[in-house]
């Protein structure tokens, strides 16, 4: 997770913990119900140092009518006197306290250390490059770079550039293929940081697939695009250990309190909801969903809806890093499956 996104994720713990909901919205914009039930639509900045007075005051003359709520590390004097006029919305992750419509609320917080300092990475992520690896690993037939560029709707240009430099491409009469399938994932999964974004935590009591389920139809009905990832996409996948926590990817933020969570933290959670970076998560799931079709859970029928899942590869990352002592071996019996082609079904 980047910088940017931590920051963000340690935000919305703690907005929270002050009792203000988000009710819609994405990682730029968000729909706020205020602890006295006041809505408040607001456009989020996150900045790693606090804002100079010069952009905040660039952007209230810019964009008169706009509510700005800034996440950042902490406040200065002069965004602190800003935000406690009214000014602007602010959220200073470090020292734990939110000013929103001019009122301080200082939140407390399970350790005296507060959110882990963010780690900085520079330079723009090859998004493209990874994703032409994952589905060039889990076809079975070449793909022209017509047909790769349509796929992931890039540009030509840009799929002409990742295969040329590719350590493992190679051309065909028929298209491109990976060779050394088996250390092409490899190095996809050495060098792919995973989709990041900023993320939710939820809390529920039925067993995990069938919280995976109940969020997915909870997102149908909001009209939000959800993707299922990790141990519950795993499940299906290459079934191999019982899920413990459901981990989605969602278009927007969403509160899933009506769909019978409870906010929950980052330690202690059972569903976790996250508004991924990478933008190709999409487009990958969808390629793999029109490959040769794979077992259905019976809990998705049950539930009437059918939700799509992150494409085997991304599915095997979430697993790599999910807790639990069996994660490992969970991973490499899904990436088994993902080198024979048998997570098709």
């Amino acid at each position: 997770m980047n910088s940017s996104n931590q920051l963000l994720t340690s935000a919305l713990q703690l907005l929270r913990a002050a009792e203000i909901r988000v009710v819609s919205g994405g990682p730029a914009d968000m729909l706020l119900i205020l602890p006295d039930g006041r809505t408040q639509a607001v456009q989020v900045k996150v900045r790693l140092k606090p804002p100079p007075p010069s952009l905040l005051e660039n952007l209230r003359l810019r964009y008169p009518d706009a509510r700005f709520l800034f996440v950042t590390t902490h406040t200065t004097p002069y965004l602190r006197r800003l935000a406690e006029r009214g000014g602007v919305d602010v959220i200073a992750v470090h020292e734990s306290v939110a000013i929103f419509s001019g009122t301080t609320i200082t939140i407390p917080t399970p350790s005296d250390g507060g959110p882990e300092a963010p780690v900085v990475r520079r330079g723009r992520k090859p998004w493209t490059r990874w994703a032409v690896e994952r589905i060039l690993l889990l076809t079975d037939q070449p793909m022209t770079q017509v047909d790769l560029a349509a796929t992931l709707a890039v540009t030509q240009q840009s799929v002409s550039h990742v295969l040329r430099h590719h350590r493992y491409a190679t051309r065909t009469e028929n298209g491109w293929i990976l060779e050394q399938r088996s250390d092409s994932l490899e190095m996809h999964l050495n060098e792919y940081p995973g989709p990041g974004g900023a993320s939710t935590y939820w809390y529920g009591l039925d067993p995990a697939v069938r919280q995976g389920a109940d969020a997915a139809k909870f997102t149908a009905e909001m009209g939000v695009d959800c993707l299922q990832t990790g141990d519950i996409a795993a499940d299906v996948y290459a079934p191999w250990r019982l899920p413990a926590i459901a981990s989605l990817y969602t278009r927007e933020l969403l509160d899933f309190t009506p769909a019978g969570f409870t906010p929950a933290s980052d330690s202690e959670h059972t569903l976790e909801a996250t508004v991924p970076e990478d933008p190709t998560v999409w487009r990958t799931a969808k390629a793999a969903a029109e490959l040769p079709p794979v077992r259905v859970d019976p809990i998705v029928v049950l539930q009437g809806v059918a939700p799509v899942r992150v494409d085997p590869i991304i599915a095997l990352h979430d697993v790599l890093r999910s807790p639990g002592a069996d994660a490992v071996e969970a991973a490499e019996h899904l990436r088994s499956a993902i080198e024979e082609g048998t997570w098709r079904g």
